[in-house]
């Protein structure tokens, strides 16, 4: 699949290409420094998409370490991956909204900031909620990446702030596989 051949036109003429060992990159810049890919790379048809589970934590910090020790966990798995860029997503949805035609928008009830004006989901003492999105070859491998991701979380506990886990179910509406947390921790 031509990746970076295709995205390098993003760099306007300042896109540099790069040989490492056989292999062709493209550096394209951005304004936050540059962005790096392969000039092609593989594909694969993956046949499970959708795992996911929630942090619930008393602070930003506490989420966002709590993330990046679920997302390094959970590199280490082969067959899944993190969709979202840095494997944390901290725009959550949920299927549908209040405008016609929407299929999917923020989902309210995991917002701290509107706690008062909508039914939230949330424990009093949570302030931040980050979510983290599996993808995977095989639910074999979307269920050992969110254990993965799960213990991690776990290990760090309620002395890092950390004051649940929970999951996305949407109503079974993104498809039929189901991962259960309870299920997948047993």
């Amino acid at each position: 699949m031509p990746l970076g051949r295709a995205l390098r036109y993003f760099g306007d003429g300042h896109q540099i290409a790069k040989s490492i060992e056989g292999r062709r990159f493209w550096r394209i810049p951005v304004m936050e420094g540059e962005f790096v890919c392969d000039d092609i790379t593989g594909s694969s048809t993956a046949s499970v998409g959708g795992g996911n589970f929630l942090i619930l934590a008393r602070s930003r910090a506490a989420a966002l370490n709590a993330a990046e020790q679920a997302v390094d966990a959970m590199a280490r798995v082969k067959g899944a991956i993190l969709p979202f860029p840095g494997g944390v997503v901290r725009s959550g949805s949920k299927i549908g909204g209040k405008y016609p035609g929407m299929i999917a928008s923020t989902n309210d009830a995991y917002c701290p900031t509107l706690r008062a004006s909508v039914e939230s989901a949330l424990p009093g003492d949570v302030q931040s909620v980050l979510e983290i999105v599996i993808d995977g070859l095989s639910a074999a491998d979307v269920g050992a990446s969110m254990r993965a991701g799960l213990s991690a979380v776990c290990a760090l506990g309620a002395a890092a702030g950390i004051v649940a886990i929970d999951a996305g179910n949407y109503g079974g509406n993104l498809g039929p596989f189901h991962f259960k947390l309870r299920e997948l921790m047993a």
